[in-house]
């Protein structure tokens, strides 16, 4: 079924939206839940709470990208979760790497506090646009998806050292951009 096609069930408030959704997009909700929490029986309470904030946000919201999305909203609650109930505790050590790599970014140990999450990810996605493909591959993989290094490695067929460098520069012309913007 196409994204067009499920978001009208919702709209039209069908139950069968949810199973369709899952359908579609559950084992990708459930791989990045995992991924991020660790934790299989967490990983499955935030994927089916977000079907629930799906279901709570269609209508009004009508995404061009039902997938992206609902990505979206499983990556935050996980997220919020592994911070709500502390990241060393849950064994998600490498997911606090990642966003501490994008605290030194801005300065700021709350990004929220210095700008709105709005503004900060129009600008993001703004400069991302404009860096190589491998790079903006590179960037996502490690800061949205918190795959690690050996990971991003061995997808590419880079090694880790590179890997490192490529997020290393990249974080710097992200720096510079935001300082060019005024978000900084």
């Amino acid at each position: 079924m196409s994204d067009e096609q499920i978001i009208k069930l919702f709209w039209a408030r069908n139950e069968s939206a949810i199973s369709e959704t899952d359908r579609s997009y559950g084992s990708q909700c459930r791989s990045l839940s995992r991924r991020i929490l660790r934790n299989t029986e967490d990983a499955e309470e935030c994927v089916n709470d977000s079907y629930l904030r799906l279901w709570q946000q269609l209508p009004p919201e009508k995404p061009d990208s039902l997938g992206a999305y609902l990505t979206r909203i499983v990556r935050n609650l996980c997220v919020d979760r592994l911070r709500a109930e502390g990241a060393a505790k849950r064994g998600g050590s490498s997911i606090t790497v990642s966003l501490d790599e994008l605290d030194q970014v801005t300065g700021h140990s709350n990004v929220e506090s210095r700008i709105t999450a709005v503004e900060l990810g129009k600008a993001v996605d703004r400069f991302l646009r404009a860096q190589s493909e491998t790079a903006r591959n590179i960037f996502l993989r490690r800061y949205y998806y918190f795959d690690t290094r050996t990971e991003i490695a061995d997808r590419y067929e880079i090694s880790a050292a590179q890997v490192s460098v490529t997020l290393s520069r990249t974080r710097k012309r992200l720096q510079a951009y935001l300082k060019k913007e005024g978000l900084l």
